[in-house]
C-alpha cells in the first residue's frame, strides 16, 4: 500500500484502500460501502487502518494498544480492544468464526486476510494479501509453549507476594520525603487477582475491598462478613462478629477497621479480632473516615457527624443546604483540618451530586466539583472522583481547599453505585490502587416477572439503572424511576412515557383509581410530595410541603389517605399519614398526622388493602425487621420477619404480606379476626436474589396475586467471580497524566 514519508520519519497513508465492496477514505477518515458511508467510531477505524498497513501479517494486540493509547491512558485495554474489534466486524458484516477480512490469531493478535488494493499502487498492480492457507502455514512455524497447569492456590499467593514486595518498595520510595522534580516516575503496573466464585462482592453500598494505609493488608466484604489477608501471605482470616458488615474503613495506623452493621457504627482490632460498638442505632451506613486526631466522621441521619474512635455521642459537622437530602462518603484531609464529602439531592440517585469540602475549624464550606461523587484526596496532590464510572483527577490544594486546572479522566470502567454514589475503589498512601471493574454490569438491572415456582420472564429486559417498579391497579402499566425522572411503561403497546423532566424525582406511587402518580420531588425549592396525571398530561402539582424530605409509600384501597415517611434531622425516619381528596382538578391533601415516631428508624409504611393495618420496617432490635400495627390507634403490634426484613407490601387479594429478607422475597399468610391479626410463619416465595437499593423497594406484586415484578441484576455470560484489580505506582501515573500546576 502506497505511503509517503514525512518529516517525522514515520509513514503516512495518502491513498484510499478498497477491499470487497468497501473503500477506506484515509483523507476524510471515512469508510464507505458501495458509495454509502458506514458509521465507524474512531478506535475501530484506527484498528482497520493498522491492519491494512500490514496486510497478511499478524498485528499484535500490544502494537494496537501502543497505537491507540500512546499516552499510556489507564484503561481496560483488553476489554477496549475486544469491543473495538467487535464494532469493526459489525461494520464490515464480518464473522470471527468464518472471517472474510479480519482473522483472530490465537494468543498473538489479528490479521487482515482479504484482498485489498489502492487507487494507485507502486507496482501498478493491486496489492494481493497472503492467502489464508499460506497464513496458516506461517503460523505452524511459530514457537509454542508447553501447557502449564494454572492452580489458583499457587497463582494467587504468588501474585499477592509480588504485590507486597512492590508495595514495600513503594512505601520506602515515598517515605524518603519530598522528591526532586527530576526523580524518575515509576511505571504503572497492573495485577488482576481472582478471589474465586465462592467469594461474594457484598453490597453496592461503599467500597467492599480496602487497603491499609501502608498498602500491606487487604480487607474485603464477602457474604456480608469481613475478611482480611496480608498481601504477602496466602491465608485469609475471617474477622469474627462482623455479620452484615458494610462500608469498612481503616484507622490511620492500620490496626483497626471500622464498619457499619445492623444500624450501628463499630470497630474491630485486626490483631485481637474484638468488635467494639461506637455509635447509636441511628447511623445509616453513609460512609466514615478515621482522622489522625482519633475522631471519626461518619454519615449519621443524612448529615455528617463527629464521634470519638472510643465511642460516644455524635456531634454534627454539616448541615443540609437548600435542596440537599443527604451527605455521604466523607474523607478527613491530612491534619484533620477539613473533610471532603459528597452531597446529593436524592436518596437513590446521583441527581445534582456535588463534591464538597468543609473546614473543621470554622465550618466554612465550598463546592469543589459539580456532577461528581466519591471524592478522595491522594498524597500525589490530586482530588479524584467518579463520574459515570470514570475516575477523574484534578490538582487540589489541601491548605487552600481549592482545585486547580481541568479534571482529566484517568481510569475507565470503575464499578460504582448509581443509586448511592459509592465506588468500588480504594487507595493506599504508598500509591497502590485496588478496584473492581464495571465490565460485569455493576449497577445495571433488568425488570422481570417472577412466580412462586421459581420461573422468570422479561418485562423490560434491556438493562438500565431502574428504581422503584410499581404496577398500576389494573396491572397493565408500570411506573419506575430512571435517571432521576418518573416514567410509565405500557407493555401492551411497548411504549415508555416520561412524566417528569430535570431529575430529582423518585418513589412513584399510583393512586388507587390509576389516574394519578404521586412521587417525591427534590428538584423544587420546597420539598414535599407531588402528583401528576399518569397519562403524562399536565404539570406536576404539590400535594404536601415540608422543610424535611418526604417519601410517599402507600394508599389504602379507597385512596382517602396517604402513608409517607418524613426524614427529620432530629429523629430520622418517622411515619406520617395525610387525608387525600380526589376531584376534577386532581389530588388535594389535608393536614398531615404523625403515626409513629421513636428514637429508631421506621420506614416503608404500607396500608393494608382495607386500611385497618399498617406494615412497616424498624431497626429497633438492632437490625431491620417487619412489623404490623393496627391503624390508626397502633395497638396489636406484631413482628412478622424473623431474621431481617425490609420493604413490606400487601398482596392485593388480602391474604399475604410480602417482604425482603437478605434480598430474598418472603411471604407470610395472615388472617384478620375482629381486632386480632394472626400471621403464619414466613416462607420463601422466590429463592433467587433480587436487586436491593436503599430507601426504595425493588418489587411489586401483581393484582392477580400469582406473580411479582422485580428488579434483577443484569445477567452476564461469565460465571460469577470476585475479581480485584491492583494498579501499582498509581500516584506516579497521576503525575504523568495529570501534572500538577507549577507554583
Amino acid at each position: 500500500m502506497e505511503k509517503r514519508a514525512h518529516a517525522g520519519g514515520n509513514a503516512e497513508f495518502t491513498l484510499n484502500v478498497r477491499f470487497g465492496p468497501f473503500e477506506l477514505d484515509l483523507r476524510r477518515r471515512e469508510l464507505h460501502k458501495e458509495g454509502r458511508r458506514i458509521r465507524l467510531q474512531e478506535q475501530p477505524f484506527q484498528i482497520l487502518r493498522i491492519l491494512l498497513e500490514s496486510p497478511g501479517e499478524v498485528v499484535s494486540r500490544e502494537k494496537i494498544r501502543e497505537r491507540l493509547w500512546p499516552d499510556e491512558t489507564v484503561v481496560e485495554f483488553d476489554h477496549s480492544i475486544n469491543a473495538a474489534i467487535r464494532r469493526l466486524r459489525d461494520a464490515l458484516r464480518d464473522s470471527a468464526d468464518n472471517p472474510r477480512y479480519i482473522k483472530t490469531i490465537a494468543r498473538q493478535g489479528y490479521c487482515f486476510i482479504g484482498k485489498a488494493e489502492t487507487e494507485r499502487a507502486t507496482s501498478g498492480e493491486p496489492i494481493a494479501v497472503i492467502p489464508e492457507n499460506d497464513l496458516k502455514n506461517r503460523q505452524v512455524d511459530a514457537p509454542r509453549r508447553a501447557g502449564l497447569p494454572l492452580n489458583p492456590r499457587i497463582i494467587v499467593p504468588v501474585l499477592l507476594a509480588t504485590i507486597i514486595l512492590i508495595v514495600w518498595a513503594g512505601a520506602w520510595y515515598y517515605s524518603r520525603g519530598p522528591r526532586s522534580q527530576t526523580a524518575p516516575l515509576q511505571p504503572l503496573m497492573r495485577l488482576d487477582v481472582d478471589l474465586g466464585n465462592d467469594a461474594s462482592p457484598g453490597s453496592d453500598r461503599g467500597a467492599n475491598a480496602i487497603l491499609s494505609p501502608d498498602g500491606t493488608r487487604l480487607v474485603y466484604v464477602s457474604h456480608s462478613k469481613l475478611f482480611t489477608r496480608r498481601l504477602d501471605q496466602a491465608e485469609v482470616t475471617e474477622l469474627p462478629g462482623t455479620e452484615d458488615a458494610q462500608v469498612p474503613f481503616f484507622s490511620p495506623d492500620g490496626q483497626w477497621v471500622g464498619f457499619f452493621a445492623r444500624g450501628s457504627l463499630n470497630k474491630i482490632s485486626i490483631q485481637k479480632s474484638q468488635v467494639i460498638p461506637l455509635g447509636p442505632n441511628s447511623s445509616s451506613g453513609n460512609g466514615a473516615s478515621w482522622g489522625e486526631d482519633g475522631d471519626i466522621i461518619a454519615g449519621f441521619n443524612f448529615r455528617l457527624a463527629r464521634i470519638s474512635s472510643t465511642g460516644g455521642i455524635p456531634t454534627p459537622v454539616t448541615e443540609l443546604a437548600p435542596g440537599e437530602i443527604v451527605h455521604r462518603w466523607p474523607q478527613i484531609l491530612p491534619g484533620a483540618k477539613a473533610v471532603l464529602f459528597s452531597a446529593y439531592r436524592s436518596l437513590t440517585g446521583l441527581d445534582g451530586a456535588t463534591i464538597e469540602v468543609v473546614s473543621l475549624r470554622d465550618g466554612r464550606r465550598k463546592t469543589l466539583v459539580q456532577g461528581g461523587t466519591w471524592g478522595r484526596y491522594l498524597p500525589s496532590g490530586h482530588l479524584v472522583y467518579i463520574s459515570q464510572g470514570t475516575l477523574f483527577a484534578v490538582s487540589f490544594d489541601p491548605e487552600r481547599l481549592e482545585v486547580r486546572g481541568t479534571p482529566m479522566p484517568v481510569l475507565e470502567e470503575v464499578a460504582y453505585s448509581a443509586a448511592v454514589g459509592s465506588a468500588q475503589i480504594d487507595f493506599s498512601r504508598t500509591g497502590t490502587l485496588v478496584y473492581r471493574s464495571s465490565r460485569a454490569g455493576s449497577g445495571s438491572v433488568t425488570i422481570r416477572w417472577l412466580d412462586d415456582s421459581g420461573n422468570t420472564r422479561p418485562l423490560l429486559p434491556v438493562p438500565g439503572n431502574y428504581l422503584s417498579p410499581t404496577l398500576s391497579p389494573d396491572g397493565s402499566r408500570l411506573a419506575l424511576t430512571s435517571a432521576g425522572d418518573i416514567w410509565v411503561y405500557e407493555w401492551g403497546r411497548g411504549s415508555m412515557t416520561r412524566l417528569t423532566f430535570g431529575g430529582g424525582y423518585g418513589n412513584p406511587l399510583w393512586s388507587p383509581d390509576g389516574r394519578y402518580i404521586v412521587f417525591r420531588a427534590l428538584s423544587q425549592r420546597v420539598r414535599g410530595i407531588w402528583w401528576i396525571r399518569a397519562d403524562g398530561t399536565g404539570q406536576p402539582q404539590a400535594l404536601t410541603q415540608s422543610n424535611n424530605p418526604q417519601l410517599p409509600w402507600s394508599f389504602p384501597a379507597d385512596g382517602k389517605r396517604l402513608a409517607f415517611n418524613e426524614l427529620s434531622p432530629a429523629t430520622g425516619d418517622d411515619i406520617w399519614t395525610v387525608p387525600v381528596e380526589t376531584g376534577s382538578s386532581g389530588l388535594r391533601a389535608g393536614k398531615p398526622e404523625l403515626f409513629l415516631q421513636t428514637p429508631f428508624q421506621e420506614r416503608s409504611p404500607m396500608f393494608s388493602p382495607d386500611g385497618r393495618w399498617m406494615a412497616y420496617q424498624s431497626n429497633e432490635s438492632g437490625k431491620y425487621e417487619v412489623y404490623v400495627q393496627a391503624f390508626p390507634d397502633g395497638h396489636g403490634k406484631r413482628q412478622i420477619s424473623a431474621d431481617t426484613g425490609q420493604y413490606p407490601v400487601w398482596s392485593r387479594n388480602g391474604r399475604d404480606l410480602f417482604f425482603v429478607s437478605n434480598r430474598v422475597l418472603m411471604s407470610a399468610s395472615y388472617q384478620v379476626g375482629g381486632e386480632s391479626f394472626i400471621v403464619e410463619k414466613p416462607r420463601v416465595w422466590f429463592e433467587r436474589k433480587i436487586a436491593n437499593f436503599a430507601s426504595t423497594k425493588s418489587y411489586d406484586p401483581a393484582p392477580d396475586g400469582k406473580s411479582i415484578v422485580a428488579l434483577m441484576a443484569a445477567e452476564t455470560s461469565e460465571e460469577p467471580h470476585d475479581r480485584l484489580i491492583f494498579l501499582l505506582n498509581f500516584f506516579d501515573e497521576l503525575r504523568r497524566r495529570a501534572a500538577l500546576p507549577s507554583n
